[in-house]
């Protein structure tokens, strides 16, 4: 890793601009991990206090039903990107407040479809009864609907969902509730023999023997959210493992056939990252679980620094534009998130900016 260039980035970072008022969530978080300022400081409490009513959760939140649910009511995933499912996931990475009566009904709502066994399901017994009958109307003949729907929720209990819930719900203060604890359970217990995870009952990948990488860094994204003395040694064992899979595959590449890029779009600068797996979220969420010595992490590093402007700022390639409740930025343009996630893993790495 150049250190030196590290410094230098670091030494030069576009702070002014990433401090503005425009936009209250990336002014705490350039407080809280570029800045390294203590909880209890004044400028970190007024920063979180102006999230509340930032424009992004304003809106996020005009357009929410009076019982907490976004969109249809029995369908927390579908559609991408309008569902419940992701509206607490934008809300929990603009750290929005969590004690806001109206994200705590949409949690509640969340809550609903979180399965026995601590995962949160795609789809529900509702969507599945509804298309069901639509077969029925259309003259196909199927078997009884306990037959016909049996396992159907249970496959859609998917790891990278239920990575991305936990890193919600606990950035909303939610990690000590013990639902949260039941999610995180069911991960440490699905953990694939890889060390990595995949959608564990998905009937189209059930015999696959390779974790999936997007399962995987959700799931380290969320264990990265959680409290000190939530880290079990269970937990624990399963960060070193999932950690070590997605370095011996340097963040994007084959562990084989000469470290070969698997997918060339794991290279685009992208937010919010959602369930992909991109390596500034890999650098991002290796470097927060403290794997920050490494040197199977200079390929990715390598990427995103050659990505860097000259003004150090760095470009949002890609932001779901048109698909969510609220954009969050314009694509092509400087990015204040894209920035400040490079920045804070630089931050990490060095040696000499400690928080």
């Amino acid at each position: 890793m150049d250190r030196p260039a590290i410094e230098r980035i670091l030494s030069h970072a576009p702070i002014e601009w990433l401090m503005e008022d425009s936009n209250p969530s990336i002014r705490f978080l350039t407080l809280r991990d570029v800045l390294c300022v203590r909880e209890g400081d004044p400028r970190l409490r007024l920063a979180r206090d102006a999230i509340r009513s930032s424009s992004v959760v304003s809106r996020i939140l005009s357009k929410q039903a009076g019982d907490g649910h976004w969109g249809n009511l029995n369908s927390p995933y579908s559609p991408k990107y309008k569902a419940s499912y992701w509206q607490m996931i934008v809300l929990g990475l603009l750290h929005a407040d969590g004690s806001d009566e109206r994200i705590k009904r949409g949690i509640e709502h969340i809550f609903r479809f979180q399965q026995r066994s601590g995962a949160f399901s795609a789809e529900t017994m509702e969507q599945h009864r509804a298309r069901y009958e639509s077969h029925l109307r259309k003259g196909k003949i199927m078997p009884p609907f306990e037959e016909w729907s049996a396992g159907l929720v249970r496959e859609q209990e998917i790891s990278c969902l239920t990575g991305n819930m936990i890193s919600a719900l606990a950035r909303l203060s939610y990690g000590d509730d013990s639902r949260v604890k039941r999610a995180v359970r069911w991960l440490v217990e699905v953990q694939n023999e890889d060390g990595g995870w995949k959608c564990p009952y998905w009937r189209a990948h059930f015999r696959d023997k390779h974790a999936c990488f997007h399962g995987t860094i959700c799931v380290l994204e969320g264990f990265s959210e959680l409290k000190p003395e939530a880290i079990t040694r269970s937990v624990e064992n399963a960060i070193d493992r999932g950690v070590e899979f997605m370095l011996m595959h340097r963040l994007f590449k084959a562990d084989h056939h000469g470290y070969a890029v698997i997918n060339e779009d794991w290279k685009t600068l992208r937010f919010p990252w959602f369930a992909g797996h991109n390596i500034l979220r890999g650098l991002d969420v290796v470097t927060k679980l403290g794997f920050t010595e490494d040197e199977r992490l200079t390929d990715a590093l390598d990427v995103l620094l050659g990505k860097m402007r000259p003004d150090f700022r760095w470009v949002l390639e890609r932001g779901n534009t048109g698909r969510m409740l609220a954009n969050l930025e314009k694509e092509g343009g400087p990015s204040k998130w894209i920035t400040l996630t490079a920045l804070r893993v630089l931050r990490r790495i060095s040696r000499q900016w400690e928080c």
